[in-house]
C-alpha cells in the first residue's frame, strides 16, 4: 500500500485540519493512507473548508459585571494619560 509521510510545520494545516493549541506552530508528522470509500462512508463528498475567525473564543472568559465599565474605557485611559499634569 502506498503512502506519504511528511514532517511539516503545523501552521500549513489550518487550513485543513483543526488542531489542538498544543499542535500551534510546531513540526507535526503527516502521514497519510488512502481509505476506500464503503469503509468511510464517503461517496466522493469534497471536504468542506474549515473557516477560521477569533469571534466568540474569549467568552468563557467574559465577565458581565464588567461589561458596562468596559464602555468608554478607552477614552477614559487616554484622557488620563494625555491629561496636562
Amino acid at each position: 500500500m502506498e503512502f506519504v509521510r511528511q514532517i511539516v510545520n503545523s501552521n500549513t494545516l489550518k487550513p485543513v485540519l483543526t488542531l489542538p493549541s498544543s499542535f500551534h506552530n510546531v513540526p507535526v508528522e503527516v502521514i497519510v493512507f488512502p481509505v476506500e470509500n464503503e469503509k468511510c462512508g464517503l461517496a466522493d463528498t469534497p471536504a468542506k473548508p474549515v473557516k477560521h475567525s477569533a469571534f466568540g473564543r474569549l467568552k468563557a472568559y467574559a465577565n458581565p459585571s464588567l461589561i458596562r465599565e468596559e464602555e468608554g474605557a478607552w477614552e477614559k485611559a487616554a484622557a488620563e494619560k494625555h491629561a496636562l499634569h
